[in-house]
């Protein structure tokens, strides 16, 4: 980057005005900002050593209502920077944390929402490697997946065997360095995030599984769906994140279309059989 343009690039950057600090960490810095009394936005500057410029070149191409609406990108001399529209909210770990679970018919609405935006995600060739329940907003208007912090390009989404990814208990389990990660390991964390959505519990929490068997707490059809979605090994669970989408609004609207879907490998995904939980 020359001098003339470092100092554009930080003209730009002067220009937002700093509303408050959304989020602070290793990842990169995130502020509520406005311009020129337009706003407010989101402004995420990451460390250029960890920011990958092609996954918010596509992100702009998406076209998904529940993805972040990318307005501006640039590159300062040690960081790159993404600004987008804010939205206002509260996070699924939030709206579990203060209300309990979810009813069944709110948690696969929710689920299947999310899976529209991460299959928009895909169609552009990302994967977003941390579908999470701090990493959705529920909005006026329903669900939306947001920080693409470690989200790569497909081509390029696999890491060193050793190095985990994501956010522990909703990252599929080859992003702890088994394998390169996928499609199909966002799929998984769809999965989690429907179960954590019914059981209202954490993935690590010692009732989980529990809660997640009970037929009482859960309907075992939507527990079928994450059993699917969440088994350990990538080619049993869904293909897509349509197909995930497909299958849990089958299993909610009742018996009648669950069987149907069932009976048909290609509205699931292609996969036949049952597959175990992943843990």
């Amino acid at each position: 980057m020359s001098d003339e343009q470092a100092m554009h690039a930080m003209g730009i950057d002067d220009a937002y005005r700093v509303e408050r600090v959304l989020a602070r960490g290793a990842g990169g810095l995130t502020e509520l900002v406005t311009l020129d009394g337009a706003g407010p936005f989101v402004r995420k500057k990451i460390p250029l050593e960890l920011a990958d410029r092609a996954v918010w070149a596509r992100l702009a191409d998406c076209s998904s209502p529940r993805l972040p609406q990318v307005v501006a990108t640039y590159e300062l001399p040690d960081a790159f920077v993404a600004v987008y529209g804010y939205l206002p909210g509260s996070t699924l770990e939030q709206v579990v944390e203060a209300g309990g679970r979810m009813e069944a018919p709110d948690a696969a609405r929710t689920a299947a929402e999310v899976a529209q935006a991460v299959a928009d995600l895909h169609g552009h060739g990302i994967v977003h490697r941390d579908i999470a329940p701090a990493n959705i907003i529920l909005a006026a208007d329903g669900a939306h997946l947001i920080d693409f912090g470690i989200a790569r390009m497909a081509s390029e989404a696999g890491e060193a065997p050793g190095r985990a990814l994501g956010t522990w208990g909703f990252a599929a389990p080859e992003q702890h360095g088994f394998a390169p990660a996928d499609e199909r390991s966002d799929v998984y964390a769809l999965g989690r995030v429907l179960a954590y959505l019914l059981v209202g519990v954490r993935p690590d929490d010692g009732s989980f599984e529990g809660l997640l068997a009970d037929a009482q707490a859960v309907d075992p059809a939507l527990r079928r769906v994450v059993e699917r979605a969440c088994a350990f090994e990538p080619s049993a669970r869904y293909r897509t994140a349509d197909a995930f989408a497909e299958a849990v609004r089958a299993a909610s609207a009742g018996p009648t279309a669950t069987d149907g879907a069932c009976a048909c490998p290609e509205s699931s995904g292609g996969v036949t059989g049952d597959a175990p939980a992943g843990g």
